[in-house]
């Protein structure tokens, strides 16, 4: 009996060592590439105990649309404390409903006018990424002064939060305004889902929503498997004339098959890259985090 448990740690041993090589191989060459990019770029991968993966991780990068995260955190905090409930309604007129800006909620708005629902201002501005449905948030929880100290209540320090979607579209240059290093923003992804930073209704619905996000099918999700369950937000933003992008990002959670849960952000900044190669880079990210998972590492 001793000689055949013997022989099974020996085999055990053997198969940990095999493996090993190769998954440092992936993180590797995941840093090869990564140094490689024509962009600045901002990774960080962490599981619940620590993290597992850094690249650039420090630097304060846009945000772009992935503000909204932090934001949607503070409405739904504001709500809880506040005794908001999902059905409370919003009159919307043209003057929150802006033209010239991407949103699905003015499209469907006849005559650019109507009521919404909390919870449906909150799906739009998450999962689809809606801008007009953000600043009509923004005003709830009073402004991105009050987004910021949330955050920084929470102890991210590394997010800045100072402009609206009306503010960056009337200044190009305030796309600086929110940013965050990629590691404040995958520990907020980790407290808010590890932490119960929210009380379970709002926590629920807020994962419900990530989970459907509709944006960034060829970022992060092309790098999974089918069966891993991701909530994330995607950011991005137009081109300049001389075809530089300032932000490409994604960030957000895999629970993975095997039960493993990564917290991910991939921040891409100022990239030559066309628009396919950013995603493909985020969709290495999640690639490598998967093969990682597979080969059991934590």
């Amino acid at each position: 009996m001793c000689f055949f448990m013997l022989l099974a740690l020996l085999l055990s041993a053997g198969t940990s060592c095999r493996r090993t090589p190769a998954l440092a191989d992936g993180w590797t060459a995941l840093r090869d590439s990564l140094d490689a990019f024509p962009a600045t770029v901002g990774v960080s991968v962490l599981t619940d105990s620590g993290s597992v993966f850094a690249y650039g991780d420090t630097a304060a990068l846009p945000l772009l649309s992935v503000v909204k995260f932090p934001l949607a955190l503070a409405v739904l905090d504001r709500m809880d404390r506040r005794g908001t409930p999902f059905d409370t309604l919003f009159t919307l007129t043209p003057a929150e409903l802006r033209e010239h800006t991407y949103s699905p909620l003015r499209d469907r708005m006849p005559g650019r006018r109507g009521r919404v629902r909390m919870d449906t201002l909150l799906y739009y501005a998450v999962a689809l990424s809606d801008n007009n449905a953000c600043d009509v948030l923004f005003g709830y929880v009073g402004g991105p002064s009050a987004v910021e100290r949330y955050v920084h209540r929470l102890g991210e320090e590394d997010v800045r939060i100072r402009a609206t979607e009306d503010d960056m579209h009337r200044d190009v240059r305030r796309v600086l305004d929110n940013a965050a290093s990629a590691q404040a923003v995958a520990r907020l992804f980790r407290a808010f889902l590890r932490d119960s930073l929210l009380a379970a209704p709002q926590a629920a619905f807020l994962r419900g929503v990530l989970e459907q996000t509709a944006t960034g099918a060829d970022k992060l999700r092309a790098g999974l498997p089918p069966a891993a369950v991701l909530g994330h937000k995607t950011g991005s933003s137009d081109r300049s004339p001389d075809g530089v992008k300032a932000a490409d990002n994604d960030a957000g959670y895999f629970v993975m098959p095997s039960g493993h849960r990564y917290y991910v952000a991939v921040l891409v900044h100022n990239s030559r890259a066309s628009d396919a190669r950013n995603a493909a880079l985020a969709a290495r990210v999640a690639r490598t985090v998967a093969a990682a998972a597979a080969a059991g590492a934590p």
